[in-house]
C-alpha cells in the first residue's frame, strides 16, 4: 500500500508534469469505475497543482484568467482529494497511449494532446470532489513534524495506546503517513519488539520533554545517541523521498532510484527476519522476540517470492557483473554436461534370464535359473501328494429348508375379502 513518501512523491510528480501546461475540458472518468463520483468543471482552460498530507493528495484545478468568467459567473478553483488505496498512482502519457487502468483523466491543450491519469489497478483508490483533508487524520509525518510529535505525546492517555506499538503505528489518527514497510524499518532500527505496549515506548519521550519544559528550555532538543521513534518516522520517510522512487511508484526511467530503495530496506521483506500477523490481519517483519502482546497462535504469513528475490538481487553492489558471471558459469556447466553425456555410452540393462516354462504334467521346472536357488518351501508340490480335505463351517453347511411364518391378516372387521 502506498505510504506517506509515495504520496509526497506523487504530488511532486504532478507539479513537475503540469508546470507550464494548460488543461481543457471536464475530467473524464472511466466507465468501469462506478464507486467514485464524476468531476464536473466548467472552465475551458485551467492549470493543475497538487500537495500531499500523510496518505492523501489534494489536487487543485485553477481556472486561467481568460476562462474565469462564464455567463457572468466567476469560476473558483476546484479541490479533489485522492487516497491511493492499494495501488494508486499518477501517470502522464500521450493521449494515444493511455494506461490500461486509468480511471480519471485530465487532457492538455498540447498538440499532440497529453493526459494526466489517475491509475489504479486494484480499484481501491478513492477521490472526493470539493472536499478537504479527512478530519480524523493527524498531522503529516513529513511536512508537519512538530505538530505530529505534539499530537502523539499529548494524547498518550487515549485507549489506543494500550495496543501494541506495531498496530498503533498504522493508526492514521496519530501516525499519518506510516505504513507497513515504514513501521517495520522504524522498529527494527530501534530494536523495539513489535508487540509491546505503545504507551510504554512513548511515555519516556513525553517525560523527557516535560523535564526540559520545567527547566525553561521549551523547544530545545536534548541530544541523544540515536533518534527516538517519532524522529525516526520523520527521518526514514525523508530518506525514502530523497531516493525518488519506491516499490509502489516507479517507471522504467527511474530504475536506478528504485534499486536504491530496495537496497535501503533492511527489515521489510527480508528472509532473515521473522513474520507475524497482527490483530488487524497485517504482516509485521521483525527480529528477535515478538513481545508480550503478541497474538495467541502466532500466525505467520508467507512472503512475496518475487519481491524477496528482487530485494536480495538489488542488495549486491555489483549486481550487473554478478549476473553476467552467473550466466557464463551456467553456460559452461551446460556445455560440459552435454559433452559428457555424448561421450559416455549408456550401459546395457542387466536383465535376468526368464524362467523356462515347466512341462505339462510335471511339477518341477525344466532348468534352474542363474543366481539363488529356490527354497524347499517355494518348490512345487510332489505329484502324489494327497489333496487337503475341504473345511466346512456352520455357515457353509447345508441346513434343511424351513418355511417362513404365515403373515398376519390385515383385513378389517366387516370387510369382505377380494376373490
Amino acid at each position: 500500500m502506498p505510504e506517506g513518501p509515495e504520496l509526497h512523491l506523487a504530488s511532486r510528480f504532478v507539479n513537475a508534469m503540469c508546470a507550464g501546461r494548460v488543461f481543457t475540458g471536464s475530467p473524464v472518468k472511466s466507465e468501469v469505475n462506478w464507486k467514485n463520483p464524476e468531476v464536473s468543471f466548467e472552465a475551458k482552460a485551467y492549470t493543475i497543482s497538487a500537495v500531499s498530507r500523510g496518505k492523501e493528495v489534494q489536487m487543485s484545478l485553477n481556472p486561467v484568467e481568460e476562462g474565469k468568467k462564464k455567463k457572468g459567473k466567476v469560476l473558483e478553483s476546484l479541490k479533489i482529494v485522492f487516497r491511493f488505496g492499494m495501488s494508486g498512482m499518477f501517470r502522464f502519457t500521450p493521449a494515444s497511449e493511455l494506461p490500461k487502468h486509468a480511471h480519471l483523466m485530465f487532457h492538455t491543450t498540447d498538440k499532440p494532446p497529453m493526459v494526466l491519469s489517475f491509475v489504479d489497478v486494484r480499484r481501491f483508490g478513492k477521490w472526493e470532489v470539493g472536499g478537504g483533508w479527512q478530519k480524523d487524520r493527524g498531522p503529516c509525518i513529513i511536512l508537519e513534524y512538530q505538530e505530529f510529535r505534539a499530537n502523539v505525546l499529548s494524547r498518550l492517555s487515549d485507549a489506543a495506546f494500550n495496543r501494541p506499538i506495531c498496530e498503533v503505528l498504522l493508526n492514521q489518527k496519530y501516525f499519518n503517513g506510516v505504513g507497513n514497510y515504514l513501521r517495520a524499518e522504524v522498529l527494527y532500527r530501534l530494536g523495539i519488539p513489535p508487540f509491546v505496549s505503545a504507551r510504554s515506548v512513548l511515555e519516556p519521550l513525553a517525560k523527557a520533554e516535560e523535564l526540559v519544559a520545567q527547566n525553561g528550555l521549551k523547544g530545545v532538543k536534548v541530544k541523544t545517541e540515536q533518534p527516538d521513534l517519532l524522529e525516526l518516522c520523520n527521518k526514514l520517510a525523508l530518506e525514502v523521498v530523497s531516493l525518488g522512487a519506491t516499490t509502489y511508484n516507479h517507471s522504467p526511467d527511474s530504475e536506478s532510484s528504485h534499486d536504491a530503495f530496495l537496497r535501503w530496506l533492511q527489515c521489510y521483506y527480508n528472509s532473515d527476519m521473522r513474520t507475524l500477523v497482527d490483530h488487524n490481519g497485517r504482516t509485521i517483519w521483525f527480529k528477535g522476540e515478538a513481545g508480550p502482546l503478541a497474538p495467541k497462535g502466532g500466525k505467520t504469513r508467507g512472503t512475496n517470492k518475487k519481491m524477496e528475490a528482487a530485494v536480495k538481487k538489488r542488495k549486491s553492489t555489483n549486481k550487473v557483473d554478478q549476473a553476467e558471471t552467473v550466466k557464463k558459469v551456467k553456460l559452461e556447466v551446460k556445455t560440459e554436461t552435454s559433452k559428457g553425456s555424448k561421450s559416455k555410452k549408456t550401459p546395457k540393462r542387466n536383465t535376468r534370464p526368464k524362467h523356462p516354462s515347466t512341462k505339462v504334467g510335471t511339477g518341477t521346472p525344466k532348468s534352474t535359473t542363474v543366481g539363488r536357488t529356490r527354497s524347499k518351501s517355494a518348490q512345487a508340490p510332489a505329484k502324489n501328494t494327497p489333496a487337503r480335505p475341504r473345511r466346512t463351517t456352520k455357515a457353509t453347511a447345508k441346513t434343511p429348508h424351513q418355511p417362513l411364518p404365515k403373515r398376519a391378516s390385515t383385513r378389517r372387521v366387516g370387510q369382505k375379502s377380494r376373490k
